[in-house]
């Protein structure tokens, strides 16, 4: 299993997919998708869903996501001199990037370019360098330069609306020595992966009940993939694969024990499904860990909060650094399969 993972984390990572144009990643799990021989569908919205029977065919069927959408941000303004100014899309925020590469995607193809600050040999008349420096900086502040003026920019493709994202070579994944990945984007592109070798499970082994697998669209700005596959596929109980923040607030160890979620930020998770996560854990001799975090939300939760869901429910692999540069255990990736599997057995 973990040179598998591993293998698809390598090249999950390196695409860029920021919410609302994931066509490289979409590139990547048809692929996979394909040599697992497995038939899917992609709906209106953009998500891939798979459909596994069960052996339980007259059971309601259990959707199981993970978002394929990464952080980024969008073009706001191209000035004259060919700055160009930015909006966050989702939780992004500049600290956690620096300066350094970043790409923009264009409708005809990728232009790369530098996020920028500008020079800290300066003073308070340099007011916008002067913000950044006395630590209250956003995203108002900084730009990318592509090296040209605007009119060249145009030239190449660039306009307002484009997404940009982390730049590509600052994208390949770190394998630590001691089973660690870190990398952009493990949220929730690690959860792509756990879908990846979930569905390689099932293809041997076929589940207790019937399954839809979405990988969805959109999760970052306000989980609107998941919300409409949800209620397309008229679903009752609704399972998320996270990532799970570590912080002084939670009493989350970075080990590989899954964690159950029992509330988010957006409002409390089912209480049936949620003990029945933490029964699966402790099914495979572990001690489950649990959570409640006010700044997160799910797919299942917001779900769940607007009605087209009964039931939610979130499963994470402990992780470091999010919405930054993570860092994850294989390990966890590997017992949330486990976890999630033995989910779906349990009456």
């Amino acid at each position: 299993m973990r040179e598998r993972v591993k293998g698809w984390l390598t090249e999950l990572l390196l695409t860029h997919s920021p919410s609302g144009l994931e066509r490289e990643i979409d590139e990547v799990i048809r692929r996979e998708l394909g040599g697992l021989g497995c038939p899917f569908e992609e709906d209106g919205a953009g998500n891939l869903v798979v459909r596994i029977a069960g052996r339980d065919a007259d059971a309601r069927p259990l959707l199981i996501t993970a978002h394929k959408d990464e952080l980024g941000l969008m073009v706001r303004r191209i000035d004259e001199a060919g700055r160009i100014w930015l909006e966050a899309m989702g939780g992004c925020r500049p600290a956690k990037y620096g300066e350094g590469p970043f790409d923009i995607m264009t409708r005809t193809g990728v232009v790369p370019g530098v996020l920028c600050v500008g020079s800290t040999h300066s003073s308070a008349l340099s007011s916008r360098v002067q913000a950044s420096k006395d630590g209250t900086g956003n995203w108002d502040l900084l730009y990318i330069d592509c090296g040209c003026d605007r009119e060249a920019l145009h030239e190449r493709g660039v306009r307002v609306g484009d997404r940009a994202v982390i730049g590509r070579h600052r994208k390949a994944p770190l394998f630590l020595d001691d089973g660690i990945v870190c990398g952009y984007g493990l949220d929730d592109k690690a959860g792509v992966a756990v879908l990846l070798e979930l569905i390689h499970h099932w293809q041997s082994e076929p589940p207790a009940r019937p399954l839809c697998l979405g990988f969805t669209t959109n999760e970052e700005p306000g989980c609107s993939g998941g919300v409409y596959l949800c209620r397309s596929l008229d679903i009752e109980e609704f399972l998320a694969v996270e990532i799970a923040p570590l912080a002084e607030e939670y009493d989350v160890a970075f080990d590989d024990r899954p964690v159950v979620l029992f509330k988010d930020g957006v409002q409390p998770y089912d209480a049936q499904l949620s003990w029945r996560l933490v029964d699966a854990i402790a099914s495979l001799g572990m001690e489950p860990q649990r959570q409640l975090v006010r700044s997160f939300g799910s797919e299942p939760s917001a779900a769940a909060k607007i009605g087209v869901a009964a039931r939610a429910a979130c499963i994470g692999f402990p992780t470091r650094n999010t919405h930054g540069y993570e860092m994850t255990r294989l390990g966890a990736l590997e017992q949330t399969v486990r976890a999630v599997a033995a989910f779906v057995e349990l009456p």
